[in-house]
């Protein structure tokens, strides 16, 4: 089974931590276009995302014509189905779980911190300048081994940059946030810039941009009710 473009949307996703929402929305439908590039080598996809935060339930679709279906959930049961093979490959990891993924945090308000006081992280240090707002924060000790602290950047009350830092103070990760764009019940970046350093020099950029955005009553689709076949069969 290629399960190439559903792990490398995975990765994006656990990666681009961002939270942009008002209260009301609780099912979002849009399609995600990814790039990627590194040593001079690109990579993209495009996805449909269908997300109701009722259940948790994460349908992602890639491929025109139809080639994988992701489904998650908050439990962190993860099924990758190939409908052509009529296969399912299965996972169960809480960094599978969709409150874990950027859609979660769109539509549940988390714009302040971007999630991270739910994985333990302390705010250490405000400051201001120049309309800007510049928050320092640290790791818990369960992540001490990857992370020394976090930079939030926020402008209007909306975060526009974060960089990581890794367990020696390096910089690791630089996200930027743009293009923002206001829908009734939610606040978007339609794009996403990310940019990851790598031991040796080397660095890969990932670039997600957001389109056909449709909330509530707007996204209506028999995908969010999407089951797998009963017969399809289970792969490692």
């Amino acid at each position: 089974m290629r399960k190439t473009g559903p792990l490398l949307y995975l990765l994006v996703c656990t990666l681009i931590i961002t939270a942009f929402s008002l209260p009301g929305a609780d099912r979002i439908k849009l399609t995600m276009f990814s790039q990627s590039l590194q040593g001079g080598r690109a990579a993209s996809f495009q996805a449909e995302l269908y997300y109701q935060s009722v259940d948790g339930r994460l349908v992602t679709i890639f491929g025109d014509p139809l080639d994988h279906v992701m489904v998650t959930n908050r439990h962190g049961e993860l099924l990758v189905y190939d409908p052509g093979e009529n296969t399912v490959y299965r996972r169960q990891s809480m960094e599978y779980s969709s409150e874990n993924n950027l859609v979660y945090f769109f539509l549940h308000g988390k714009t302040r911190d971007l999630g991270l006081r739910d994985l333990g992280f302390i705010q250490s240090r405000t400051e201001f300048e120049q309309g800007l707002m510049i928050s320092r924060w640290e790791a818990p000790a369960s992540l001490s081994h990857l992370f020394s602290h976090i930079e939030l950047v926020h402008e209007d009350y909306m975060p526009v940059y974060a960089g990581y830092y890794d367990a020696s103070g390096d910089l690791v990760k630089k996200v930027y946030y743009s293009e923002y764009e206001v829908f009734p019940d939610l606040i978007l970046p339609k794009l996403i810039t990310e940019f990851n350093y790598l031991p040796g020099g080397d660095s890969i950029i990932n670039r997600v941009r957001f389109s056909d955005v449709r909330i509530n009553r707007q996204a209506e689709s028999n995908w969010f009710d999407f089951e797998i076949p009963d017969d399809a069969k289970v792969i490692d």
